[in-house]
Order: structure tokens, then sequence, then C-alpha cells
């Protein structure tokens, strides 16, 4: 699974997820009635539904007499602007023109997306596969963590060589650690290895409990010492526990997977 197709379905979950259904309206069922005509041009209602929605995560029978008033003041001003842009001859702006084709796919893509999965819902299967391929991060060990950080190698060293000397850890964290940890003697708390910078995720595997790093660490923050006070086994949560996450997940793989079958069927040449 690439990470680009990925990145994709997973736009198109969280946009879908952020889009709510947009109820039924008279529309389809006795035309298109509008709310208001700005200068000769009819402002539908179906717009303003869209843009409650999309503004208020409301539905338009849900607003008082008050909000609607608001809310169609700023379509009204939308479509104002809107006209005013079209006589100055916006539009033909070549930049503005891909910003609007962009808005298109984007839209459309996003329904696509919405309308095969509600389609082809993830199965309880999908989310039990998901789950176990998951479940080695989910119940990794744990690490309670101090450090000591600093700008540069030399403070690092400089703060193994006091530790080496019967220096007290919390008590130097207190005073040499540049940082937000430092007052509290640096305390970091409960980490797990994902959830840490690679190189202090290897430096840590590799201590033992109430030992510190002998050699500085360093990350994008800056150098470290590291203090290991404790381990623990993380029990992974139960699937029904987290279930909503397992669903989004295995939405973004549907959606990766349906993705790829298009681009395969597709003919694209690229210029």
């Amino acid at each position: 699974m690439s990470s680009a197709r990925l990145s994709i379905a997973f736009a198109f979950a969280v946009l879908c997820a952020c889009s709510p259904e947009e109820p039924a309206t008279a529309d389809s069922a006795l035309g298109p009635a509008h709310v208001a005509v700005v200068n000769g041009k009819p402002l539908p209602e179906s717009v303003l539904r869209i843009y409650t929605l999309a503004t208020e995560r409301r539905n338009l029978e849900d607003l008082s007499a008050e909000d609607r008033d608001r809310i169609l003041n700023d379509v009204i001003g939308l479509e104002l602007l809107a006209q005013q842009g079209e006589k100055d001859g916006l539009t033909s702006s070549r930049t503005l023109a891909a910003q609007i084709e962009l808005q298109r796919l984007q839209t459309v893509a996003r329904a696509a997306a919405s309308d095969y999965i509600e389609k082809n819902p993830p199965t309880d299967a999908d989310l039990q596969a998901i789950y176990d391929e998951n479940l080695p991060r989910l119940a990794g060990e744990q690490y309670k963590l101090r450090h000591i950080l600093v700008e540069t190698k030399a403070e690092a060293d400089s703060v193994i060589g006091e530790l080496q000397q019967g220096a007290d850890f919390v008590e130097l964290a207190e005073q040499r650690a540049d940082g937000p940890t430092g007052p509290n003697g640096g305390e970091i708390g409960w980490l797990t290895v994902d959830s840490m910078p690679p190189s202090l995720a290897a430096a840590v595997q590799a201590m033992t409990v109430g030992s510190y790093s002998s050699e500085p660490v360093q990350t994008d923050s800056g150098y470290h010492v590291v203090l290991l006070e404790d381990t623990q086994r993380q029990e992974p949560p139960a699937l029904e526990d987290i279930r909503a996450d397992l669903a989004s997940a295995a939405e973004r793989k549907l959606l990766d997977e349906y993705i790829s079958s298009l681009r395969e069927a597709a003919v694209v040449a690229i210029e």
C-alpha cells in the first residue's frame, strides 16, 4: 500500500466523515426552491442548506429565525462578491479557474468516496484484521522516563560527567535542563517506542531500569541525557473499545484499494 495512495484515501475519509448528510428538501419534489433573488439571480435554498451544514454543523431547520437571517445574509454577501468578481473579469484568471476546478474535483471525489463506503462498509472481519495487524503496537512496552535536555553535545557530556560523579538526576535536571520539563526534574512520564523519536527509542530500549544514558541522545529538540525509571507491559485495548478507530482505519484501507483499482483500469498519460 503506497503512502501517496493512503494519504489520498485518508483525506477522503476525513472529509467524508466531516460532511453531515444533507436532509431531504422540497427542491427535488417541487423544483428548485430559492430563498432570495440577488440582482435577478435566484439563490437556491439548497445552497443555504449546504452552507449551514458547513459553517454551523446544524440543519437549516434547527436554526433560530435570527440565525437563519444571519446565515442568509452571509450567503447573499458571497453571491454579491462573486457577481462583482465576474464583472471585474476575475473568472478569466487561470489561477482562479484552476482553484474552481480543484474545488469541483474535491467535492465530486468526496461524494464518490462517501458513496463507495456507504455501499461497501467495512465488515467485522475487516476490523479484526486491522486489530490483529496493530496488536503488537497496541500491546507494546512502556517506559517511564526523565531527561535533561540541553542545546549542545558538550553540555550533555558535562551533565553525564556530573552524574558519574554522583549528582542527583532530578536536582541536575532542575538546574541544567532547557525546556518545560526542567522545573519538574526532567519528568516525561510513560512513553511507548512509537511515541519517541527513533534515536531516543533506540537508546531507551538498550538501557536497564535505574540507569541513565552514557552518551548524549540527539533529536530535533537538542541533546538528551535520559534516565529510565521503570518499565511496564501495556495491555492492549479490547476490539470493542476501539471499534470506531478501527472502522476509520478500515474505511481508509478500502478507499485506498478502490482508488488503486480505478487507477489500474484507467488510461493515464503523464505529460
